[in-house]
């Protein structure tokens, strides 16, 4: 049975690059995984380098594991590289934008956008997880509108054919900054200029509980893009990425929206171990009994048996 895990970076550890992200590796095959959603520089603008691009393929091939998909920059980084000192945990960098009307800002974030599609062809993953980011206020008029979108378009056309010549994907992620209604709307915009071999659906589910309680309505209107998921609990106040079942998320009623999708499983649990009070090892085994408690309904729902 192939399960899924998202492989995240632990500062804690000196060389958290390399020594520590092989570390976890290693534990996420013990514990039985067999594929990762690759997260680390998510949401950063770090730029990664051919050779970091190629070591980073040979830890994962060298664990055993399988790359299910790759978490992008987002549209807009708030994130850079790891502070070592100073007050601050992060820092903020914000340069690297597809949203921006300044045309320098938005090339530059097609280039890492780019950078990632590179990573994710590498690693031999389907798709790359995109955020773009709206808020009400995208929608509020023809003007509001019309200045998110033409930059937005820009951007997304401008890495179309590198996309389709490196076979990778886009999946556009579902946030929690803007109502449901607003958020099917610019799924609607994307999925009608676009095809599927370019643009898809990364269902968020503890994103998507937040701004439609109990619902999935974005899995019943769109769930024929949907090519890639972030699989989360929490409680309907905090989007806490906690393992499926600790929450109040209703597991039943979302994995049988998904299994009448085409998704191709597996899931892939988006749950860092930080929110557990578990050594790494104890923490990934806790896990794959979730992740295979979800296949095995996933299963189920489509009148098959897990393999």
């Amino acid at each position: 049975m192939d399960t899924c895990i998202t492989v995240w970076h632990w500062a804690k550890h000196e060389r958290w690059y390399d020594e520590g992200v092989r570390h976890s590796l290693d534990l996420i095959r013990e514990a039985g995984f067999t594929q990762v959603n690759w997260n680390p520089d998510s949401g950063s603008s770090y730029w990664l380098a051919d050779a970091e691009i190629e070591f980073t393929r040979r830890i994962i091939a060298s664990a055993g594991l399988k790359t299910h998909t790759v978490h992008a920059s987002n549209g807009v980084n708030p994130l850079s590289e790891i502070a070592h000192a100073g007050p601050a945990t992060y820092t903020q960098e914000t340069r690297k934008n597809i949203l921006s009307p300044h045309e320098w800002q938005r090339q530059s974030g097609v280039e890492l956008l780019k950078n990632r599609i590179d990573l994710a062809a590498a690693l031999g993953a389907p798709n790359v997880v995109l955020h773009v980011d709206i808020t009400d206020g995208t929608f509020r008029s023809p003007e509001s509108e019309k200045a998110f979108f033409e930059p937005l378009y820009r951007s997304l056309d401008d890495v179309q054919a590198y996309c389709i010549e490196h076979k990778v994907q886009i999946a556009v992620e579902t946030l929690f900054k803007a109502s449901p209604a607003n958020y099917l709307a610019l799924y609607d915009r994307l999925f009608t200029r676009y095809d599927v071999a370019f643009i898809g659906l990364c269902y968020d589910s503890g994103h998507w509980e937040l701004i439609e309680p109990g619902k999935v309505s974005v899995l019943e209107q769109y769930g024929d893009r949907l090519i890639a998921t972030h699989i989360h609990d929490n409680f309907g106040a905090m989007d806490n990425h906690l393992l499926p079942f600790d929450g109040r998320l209703d597991w039943t009623a979302i994995m049988k929206a998904i299994a009448a999708t085409n998704y191709i499983t597996p899931l892939n649990l988006e749950t860092p171990m930080d929110r557990y009070g578990l050594a790494e090892a104890s923490y990934y085994q806790r896990a794959y009994a979730v992740a295979v408690r979800l296949e095995e309904m996933i299963a189920a729902a489509r009148g098959r048996t897990a393999k």
